[in-house]
């Protein structure tokens, strides 16, 4: 149902990864140019094994299960998908970028290893398409080595960046998750669009690993900078929950005009256009429709729908709003209807012109209860 009786209304949240493939990229993989040998280490019995990646082609579980391309992470529940994967090269600096088509909500970021969990990393946000970022969070096994200007105590606001220890550890050594929730534990409330809530949207979303977690054997080889063969970030699933974003106006959504890549194919994808109510218009229900101007656009609230209104007696096809009006009336209307038609006049054309009087047998709204 489009309808949002009551109050606000928004729309259900999903995985904005799902669909979005062809805007989902990474730094380094492996085996993108050829095969590529990795190797992992039974640490109990200290024997080595070794493995290809080979990601020129797609995964397939018959065809193609060496390759580990980025896609590789997008959520499916398919029986296959522990068997495939995303796989970095041997390097320490590796990111992993997702871009959206349009403004949407964030919830929170799941990430599943199938490596270590890195030493150091951070995650950033784009508002505008990439051209500038805001880094969200850091999170560090050792916060003041790794990034020593920034606050490991808990944040006490909404937009405080701080740096997390709570998912660095060498444990476990796969099946690992880093964690990052929109609003932390202790801003968590039901109703994410109550009063004085900062809204966390975003364009682009930026995963930077910045420091491989590598047990004591790489001291031994402090000539080497290189990370030894077996030290890589491999991911099983990242998930970027989320809905798209609509101010309270909006209980579903619809792909945006002109997407790029495969946004249109699949079915449980997020979409990003609001079926905007509340006669409220824009991507993102951001202003009033023509003719409903009231009052000020404010988003939808907890309890108040925040309706866009303007009521001109079927006499007037288009309304302004004036600020001055919106005061005199002490906020309870600031519409001027433009252009009155049928002899009438007055803000919300409730009155006939001058030398012209109601017929009190005619209502309102009637185009010849002018006389």
């Amino acid at each position: 149902q489009d309808q949002c009786p009551g109050g606000s209304c928004h729309p259900q949240l999903g995985d904005l990864m799902v669909g979005r493939g062809a805007q989902l990229s990474a730094s380094s993989t492996c085996g993108v140019d050829g095969p590529q040998n990795y190797c992992i280490v039974g640490y109990l019995e200290g024997e080595k094994k070794c493995f290809t990646c080979d990601s020129r082609l797609p995964f397939s579980p018959q065809g193609n299960p060496q390759s580990h391309r980025i896609e590789n992470v997008i959520t499916t529940f398919d029986s296959d998908r522990r068997l495939k994967w995303w796989q970095s090269e041997n390097v320490h600096q590796v990111s992993i970028q997702l871009d959206l088509e349009t403004v949407f909500q964030f919830s929170h970021l799941v990430l599943t290893f199938k490596s270590f969990r890195p030493a150091a990393m951070l995650v950033e946000r784009s508002k505008d398409f990439g051209r500038s970022w805001k880094v969200f969070r850091y999170f560090a096994d050792d916060c003041s080595l790794h990034f020593p200007s920034v606050p490991a105590e808990p944040a006490s606001f909404i937009d405080d960046v701080v740096c997390d220890r709570r998912y660095s550890g060498p444990e476990p050594s796969a099946g690992g998750e880093v964690v990052l929730k929109a609003l932390d534990p202790v801003f968590e409330i039901d109703d994410p669009y109550a009063p004085n809530i900062q809204l966390i949207t975003l364009t682009n979303i930026r995963v930077n690993f910045t420091r491989l977690f590598t047990l004591g054997d790489t001291l031994l080889a402090r000539r080497r900078r290189d990370p030894q063969e077996k030290y890589y970030y491999s991911l099983y699933s990242m998930v970027v929950q989320g809905s798209c974003f609509c101010n309270g106006h909006a209980s579903r959504c619809v792909p945006v005009d002109g997407g790029r890549g495969d946004v249109f194919t699949q079915s449980d994808m997020v979409h990003g256009r609001c079926v905007c109510q509340h006669n409220t218009a824009g991507e993102n229900c951001e202003r009033c429709q023509p003719f409903h101007n009231d009052s000020p656009w404010k988003p939808g609230g907890e309890t108040t729908p925040n309706i866009c209104r303007c009521n001109c007696h079927g006499h007037s096809d288009s309304c302004h709003f004036d600020a001055a009006r919106y005061e005199e009336t002490g906020g309870a209307s600031g519409g001027v209807c433009d252009d009155c038609r049928h002899d009438r006049t007055g803000p919300q054309c409730e009155r006939c012109r001058p030398f012209l009087y109601q017929d009190p047998q005619r209502a309102l709204e009637d185009p010849h209860a002018c006389i």
